[in-house]
């Protein structure tokens, strides 16, 4: 039988300067630490309700401080009709729609969020402002890229990382489910068989679910597939990486929504650890990526190429750029969201 006296998203919520952080699906657990560090930076006491299938992957594993409240999917609706939420001054939804049963708005699922004094959404796609909030007032809406009309809030900070020296052999690393709408692993089997012809020595680590079927020899002694990792492993592979590959392709029309409505998760990890980008020109500038703190190509495998022959004193100027890249997100989403709450 569930309680609200005995779970303990009831006790010990702060008189005052305190937020709510809520996701609703099994999903995004990667993008709320970063939210929540922005709060705390401004002196928030932040609490966050997310559901026991983000607890077994924990996303926070690296962060510190953090009142984290664990709830089944179907106990969240109780907990998000309760009294308790106007206790905290700011709600933040992370996913402004719901994909556990179908997709909905979460505003629709919980109409008693709306009561709230001041609730803000999350979007991860522009489509889901169109479709579901276009009565919200711009500035509660917020989006992880630097879209017209919306609040830009970038979160990329997952804790303390190291960074790897630039070795004989190159480390590369792609993360994300191994899907042609999200990424093309048939680029990236066609770049290594030209690396390998060409006798470099380089891996490249290919973390998420699904498989790459068929891999001659050339190309199996080049990759590591790891499949699905939780974050604690996650993380510790892409600190062993010198770059980053988010295997978009600019000849895929569906890619093209990674510039247009919405970012790719690949832009979170590569400003949190400070990665380089292996990244095609196409969609360079959107992420703020240049030829100072990125490797850009029109060809995968000259892109690729590149990055095995830059000197460790090249690599070390790419970091240097990408982490003031980094900075200048994190001041600017920094202001943008101490703005919405002052406003």
């Amino acid at each position: 039988m569930f309680s609200f006296l005995r779970h303990p998203f009831t006790k010990n919520i702060p008189q005052k300067h305190n937020v709510l952080l809520i996701e609703t699906n099994g999903c995004h657990g990667e993008v709320i630490g970063g939210y929540a560090k922005y709060f705390q930076d401004l002196g928030y006491n932040v609490y966050i309700l997310v559901s026991n299938t983000i607890k077994k992957e924990n996303p926070f594993c690296r962060l510190n401080n953090l009142h984290i409240f664990y709830s089944k999917f179907r106990n969240l609706y109780k907990l998000l009709k309760s009294e308790y939420i106007n206790k905290y001054d700011h709600v933040f939804v992370m996913s402004s729609v719901c994909y556990t049963n179908g997709t909905n708005a979460v505003r629709d699922l919980y109409p008693d969020l709306q009561k709230h004094k001041s609730i803000f959404y999350i979007h991860h796609n522009l489509d889901y402002i169109h479709n579901y909030y276009q009565d919200i007032d711009n500035n509660h809406n917020i989006m992880l890229g630097d879209f017209a009309n919306t609040v830009y809030i970038n979160p990329h900070l997952f804790g303390e990382y190291t960074i790897p020296h630039k070795s004989d052999q190159t480390i590369f690393i792609s993360v994300g489910g191994i899907n042609p709408k999200r990424k093309n692993h048939a680029l990236l089997i066609d770049a290594i068989r030209t690396l390998h012809n060409k006798n470099y020595k380089f891996k490249v680590l290919v973390v998420g679910s699904g498989s790459l079927n068929h891999l001659d020899k050339n190309v199996r002694q080049h990759i590591e597939l790891l499949g699905h990792l939780n974050y604690p492993e996650m993380y510790k592979n892409v600190e062993k990486a010198n770059f980053f590959l988010p295997l978009l392709d600019a000849n895929n029309p569906e890619h093209t929504r990674y510039i247009k409505s919405q970012v790719t998760g690949s832009s979170q990890l590569i400003y949190g650890f400070v990665k380089p980008a292996v990244i095609h020109k196409k969609f360079a500038q959107f992420y703020k990526f240049n030829t100072n703190n990125a490797v850009l190509y029109e060809d995968l495998s000259q892109g690729m190429e590149q990055a095995i022959l830059m000197s460790q004193q090249q690599y070390e100027k790419h970091l240097q750029e990408l982490n003031k890249t980094a900075n200048e997100i994190y001041k600017k989403s920094l202001h943008n969201l101490k703005g919405i709450l002052n406003a």
